[in-house]
Parts: C-alpha cells; sequence; structure tokens
C-alpha cells in the first residue's frame, strides 16, 4: 500500500469566515462575554427564568440575554459551546443563537420558528422564545411569538 501524501502544488482548504457587520461582531462578541460571565454562575431552570423575568417585563435586554444563556443547556439538551470574545472562528451553537436573534430582531416569524424547533426540545420552546423576545427587546408592538 503506498501512504498517501499531500501535493505541494494543493493549498490547503480554508474554512470560509461568516461576513459579519459590526453589530452583529458586537453582539456576538457581548454574547461570549455573557457566556463567560455565565459559567460562573448556577445554571437555571428555563421556567424559573422565566417566571422571574415575567415581574417586570421593563427589565433590560441583557437581564433576558443572560438568563436565555444560562437556561439554553435545558432547551439544547447539553450545555452550548461558546468561543472566547474576539475569537475568529463560531461554534455552531453561536452561529444558532445570531440567527434567531437576528430573525427575532426583524420580525421574521418563520426563521424563528424553524430555528428554534429545529434545536429545542419541544417542552422548552415557549420558554426559550419568550426569552428570545426579551433579548431583542420586543415586547411592544407587532412583534408576538
Amino acid at each position: 500500500m503506498i501512504p498517501l501524501r499531500a501535493r505541494a502544488d494543493i493549498p490547503p482548504i480554508e474554512r470560509p469566515q461568516p461576513f459579519r457587520n459590526s453589530d452583529q461582531t458586537h453582539r456576538l462578541n457581548r454574547l461570549r462575554l455573557s457566556a463567560m460571565r455565565c459559567r460562573a454562575r448556577a445554571r437555571v431552570d428555563v421556567s424559573e427564568a422565566c417566571n422571574l423575568l415575567c415581574v417586570d417585563e421593563a427589565q433590560s435586554e441583557l437581564r433576558f440575554e443572560e438568563a436565555l444563556l444560562r437556561s439554553l443547556h435545558q432547551g439544547l439538551g447539553r450545555k452550548p459551546r461558546f468561543y472566547a470574545v474576539g475569537a475568529v472562528e463560531e461554534s455552531f451553537d453561536e452561529r444558532w443563537l445570531l440567527q434567531v436573534l437576528d430573525a427575532a430582531e426583524r420580525g421574521d416569524m418563520a426563521s424563528v420558528e424553524f430555528l428554534i424547533r429545529s434545536r429545542i426540545d419541544k417542552t422548552m420552546q415557549r420558554s426559550i422564545r419568550f426569552l428570545i423576545r426579551g433579548a431583542v427587546g420586543r415586547f411592544g408592538g407587532r412583534f408576538t411569538l
């Protein structure tokens, strides 16, 4: 059997990096920073997080974002993966979360539903929708999850 060698004239395949504008990059780094802070805290049950935040829906978006990150493990069935702040690569969990938050901000209900149903346990979907809605600050107006 002849061993396989890499040919010198074939460049290595590089993974394309997603194009992000400055707002998306800022949001990704903010999520990563929040995830780092949440690692030091206890995980929280998703229904408990929603009940605590239901008391005052005028809470800041960051509180909802933190509650979402602290309880996301329950909806996913495992601990989500976040890279360090400023890392060039993105985990699948980070890309999914950015997509669902961007879709929620745009009011794209079909995409939000698809993304949530594709990864979140059925019993947790309603609570995760609530936390996503709060994380993008969409309690008033036309947006309903």
